[in-house]
């Protein structure tokens, strides 16, 4: 490796705590809500306090920077890791494993000749399902009443 190359790869320390900053960071932001979905004891149904949820969810959200990459950990909605992470768990899914997988599978798909069109339609329906989320929560949110 030359000199230029070894200057330009980061220190893998500063690396390193650089995520674990990041995932401190949104798991306390995810701290500050009780969204739709709660973390919860399996034997009593009762929510998780505040030290076992957070517990609970740096284990979580390490899983999906695993998964999706800390670039796009940091762009996305705090609420949206919380109730993804929590739905993996609900359903007893590999958290980190999901987002791989979804990836990975696409890009086998998508890259190969015979099934190429088929990936890209399971894609435009996946986002057509986004589109759907969007809306239910649009017309739930519209008979919110504001106090």
């Amino acid at each position: 490796m030359s000199e230029i190359e070894r200057a330009a790869m980061p220190d893998h320390a500063e690396l390193i705590r650089e995520i674990a900053k990041l995932l401190a960071s949104r798991v306390e932001a995810a701290m500050q809500h009780t969204f739709r979905l709660e973390l919860a004891d399996a034997a009593s149904g009762k929510p998780f306090d505040p030290e076992r949820r957070r517990k609970h969810l740096m284990i979580l959200f390490a899983e999906i920077i695993k998964g999706m990459g800390s670039d796009r950990f940091a762009e996305t909605p705090v609420e949206l890791l919380d109730q993804f992470a929590v739905m993996s768990v609900i359903k007893n899914h590999d958290t980190g494993g999901l987002l791989r997988s979804l990836v990975n599978s696409f890009l086998i798909a998508y890259s190969t000749p015979e099934t190429a069109d088929r990936a890209y339609l399971a894609l435009t329906q996946l986002e057509a399902l986004r589109v759907e989320v969007g809306e239910v929560r649009k017309a739930v949110s519209a008979h919110v009443v504001m106090h």
